[in-house]
């Protein structure tokens, strides 16, 4: 390690965050006691930035030169990958989302294993300006990937249609919104969603 200049500050992990926890975790027990929901029907998500090159800042040259050139620094075009996994251990498609406004800023299908991932179930999806979850992403991705997931899941263990199921997720302003929430309880009323609390991820 190098002695290095703060560029931010961290979040703040917030005082009361094991009684968060311990609210968070209570509130899951609830609800998998009152609507007797299996591991294979609770599922957990989250995003993460992929940059499309990664060059780093550190290259090996001459000792004493004063400029130091490394390929692609300047380089910021990313994506985003949210990925999903069950309590069951069943990991679920990825969605990659990436900034742009047509299929045009998606990989194009002629990209090595691009069947393979359709196969797999995976969505490429446009975002406008950001490459971040919108509210149409988000819905996409319950639609093609978490329903048809949890509804595989409740065949293979018998279980009623309407057989509720709970989603985590993060306090993503996005995935808080009133839009993407009554979007929910209106169209898929049998998914119940439990917050990671703030800075507790």
């Amino acid at each position: 390690y190098k002695r290095r200049k703060a560029t931010r500050a961290a979040q703040k992990i917030p005082r009361d965050w094991e009684a968060q926890l311990r609210g968070s975790l209570l509130r899951q027990i609830r609800a998998i006691r009152n609507f007797s929901i299996p591991a294979a029907l609770r599922v957990n998500f989250d995003q993460t930035q992929v940059q499309i090159q990664d060059s780093g800042r550190y290259t090996y040259h001459p000792i004493g030169d004063k400029q130091v050139s490394v390929h692609g620094i300047d380089e910021k075009r990313a994506f985003t990958i949210l990925a999903s996994v069950s309590a069951s251990g069943k990991l679920l498609p990825f969605q990659a989302i990436y900034k742009g406004y047509t299929k045009a800023s998606l990989p194009t299908t002629k990209a090595p294993r691009w069947d393979e991932a359709i196969e797999l179930g995976f969505d490429f999806a446009f975002g406008g300006h950001t490459y971040w979850s919108t509210q149409q992403s988000m819905c996409d991705y319950v639609t093609k990937i978490l329903v048809p997931y949890l509804e595989r899941a409740k065949e293979e263990e018998n279980l009623d249609p309407e057989q509720e199921a709970l989603v985590q997720l993060d306090c993503w302003s996005v995935h808080r919104s009133e839009e993407f929430r009554n979007w929910l309880e209106t169209t898929y009323p049998w998914i119940k969603l439990d917050f990671v609390p703030g800075g507790c991820t």
